[in-house]
């Protein structure tokens, strides 16, 4: 190893302990800059990989030039490597108790800012963020005696999510010295130099979120998986920048899928695009900048449609990451997902906002190209250019098309 580089890597980690706070915080503009230079359509990894042959995940190398397709990304290791699922940037924490961790492993950190190094130069333009517990976790995540985890009346630990591959336990995130944890963890991991900002599962806690952001400074990015909640955005608005939104909005052109019955399941999620695109909105006005809103929705991986639709959504609602991902009562690890060559257009940068049309569509004009989204419930719309174009779902060309229901297109100059 090159002695610059060992000395870069030894003074990362030194950075990590408890006693040591002089760690520059993340460049706000070179954050900034990266969330403003990409192309659209932008898409997001939410902790889970493209799961397809044609993108095979068995190197370290393949994991981060998978990845790197993405333009953020976020991770957490506890859940992510108990599911059996390498990390694409992979920093851990270095104790068996994640939840009592001051630093992470020289190993981990090392290649961890490889990974990142990496994935910048295959997309210059990728975001990074770490999950930090907060509401639950494994029985490893402390000693079973601690008193951060939350008991009932009668001292047992109260179960919480049942979803993954063991029990989660709920964690006392009432109890002020487990929040100081959870903002001591969440400098931590920026500090490292490996994460430019946290991400928060489970709808977010008010006083954590305060105590974080006092904790890491205004330049690192917090994002908060309210979903299309605009009530909790009020509650966050001057602390966070971004909604994880994880949504299955209902309608009646999807089927259930691969034979599960989504909508009378309490983990069904169940939403309207009606909600989803409000909140879009409010969030993309009234979070703080740089804005990072993740709209996900979830659905059969081949209906084709409504990936379409939840694609020209984002892009014609917001300047936020999009994805579509497997719905998580599957029993497959969470956000799964396929990659489509729809992402693959490269429409550049927006040219201004949206236009709301009076069929009820909406438009927005890139660089490269024209979105139109047609919401759920309204009439098919006839779209109508004075040059040919190039329709991105099928590759047709010409000046007239149709955009049904609950569906959205690029057209590409």
């Amino acid at each position: 190893m090159k002695k610059n580089k060992l000395m870069t890597i030894i003074a990362g980690f030194g950075l990590l302990t408890a006693s040591s706070c002089n760690s520059p915080q993340p460049d706000k503009d070179s954050i900034a800059e990266r969330i403003d230079g990409r192309d659209f359509p932008s898409i997001f990894q939410a902790w889970y990989p493209v799961d397809m042959p044609e993108f095979p995940l068995e190197t370290n190398q393949q994991r981060v030039s998978v990845a790197a397709k993405h333009d953020l990304i976020f991770e957490e290791p506890l859940s992510q490597l108990g599911e059996g699922y390498d990390l694409v940037l992979g920093l851990v924490w270095d104790n068996k108790h994640h939840g009592l961790a001051d630093s992470f492993t020289m190993e981990s950190l090392e290649q961890a800012l490889a990974n990142r190094a990496e994935a910048l130069k295959i997309n210059p333009n990728m975001v990074f963020l770490f999950e930090i517990r907060w509401r639950d976790a494994p029985m490893s995540f402390l000693p079973e005696d601690s008193p951060w985890w939350l008991r009932d009346s009668s001292g047992t630990i109260v179960k919480g999510w049942l979803g993954g591959w063991e029990p989660f336990y709920k964690l006392n995130y009432d109890n002020p010295e487990f929040q100081d944890n959870v903002a001591r963890q969440a400098k931590i991991s920026i500090e490292s130099g490996v994460y430019d900002g946290v991400m928060l599962d489970w709808s977010g806690h008010l006083e954590i979120i305060k105590k974080i952001r006092a904790a890491i400074g205004d330049s690192a990015l917090i994002m908060v998986n309210i979903h299309d909640d605009i009530e909790d955005g009020r509650l966050y608005k001057d602390y966070i920048n971004g909604s994880f939104m994880e949504l299955n909005p209902v309608d009646s052109l999807s089927m259930p899928v691969e034979e599960l019955v989504m909508f009378n399941r309490e983990d069904a999620n169940k939403r309207s695009w009606d909600r989803i695109r409000e909140a879009l909105v409010w969030f993309e006005d009234s979070l703080q900048k740089p804005t990072i809103n993740c709209l996900e929705v979830w659905g059969n991986r081949d209906d084709l449609q409504r990936m379409r639709a939840t694609t020209t959504l984002g892009l014609t609602h917001s300047n936020g990451y999009v994805l579509y991902a497997d719905p998580n009562p599957l029993k497959t690890p969470d956000h799964l997902h396929d990659w489509y060559p729809f992402w693959d257009v490269s429409l550049g940068k927006p040219l201004g906002n949206r236009v709301d049309k009076e069929d009820g569509s909406s438009w927005r004009e890139f660089e490269r190209g024209t979105v139109v989204y047609n919401h759920y419930s309204n009439s098919a719309v006839t779209v109508i250019f004075n040059e040919e174009r190039k329709r991105a779902s099928d590759g047709s060309v010409g000046k007239e098309f149709t955009v049904p229901e609950r569906d959205g297109d690029i057209f590409i100059k």
